[in-house]
């Protein structure tokens, strides 16, 4: 999987990292995919971001990290991982992704490049 923030459009669908870690059977063990697969995409919101985010349905009030994945790269992930295909406790179905405004986007596009020089020059 590919980071191009080029990609990153108002139409791209998003997933909160807690539910795609959620559907992929780690259940309550919090931040397991994020070790497991370093190689998809996380972006942290900030404070603003996570105030749209409970505005919206997709976070809690008690709020905490607010991680986004890239929906489509987490789906391809169920379908051709062998742990996650034909396992059980993955619940595909969940993966269900929204988008976000072009403001978070935005801040998306600066964090994935921000991230990939990172990887880069190191």
């Amino acid at each position: 999987m590919t980071w191009d923030p080029k990609d990153l459009t108002e139409d791209t669908q998003f997933i909160m990292g807690v539910k795609a870690n959620k559907a992929l059977g780690f259940g309550a063990t919090r931040g397991r995919l994020y070790y497991r697969h370093p190689e998809l995409y996380k972006y942290s919101g900030d404070q603003d971001d996570k105030l749209w985010l409970y505005d919206n349905g997709h976070m809690p009030v008690t709020g905490g990290k607010a991680y986004l994945m890239l929906q489509q790269d987490v789906v391809k992930l169920a379908g051709s991982v062998p742990e996650y295909v034909n396992n059980p406790n993955v619940v595909v179905e969940e993966l269900v992704g929204f988008t976000v405004p072009k403001q978070m986007v935005e801040k998306m596009k600066r964090d994935m490049q921000r991230q990939k020089d990172t990887v880069a020059f190191s």
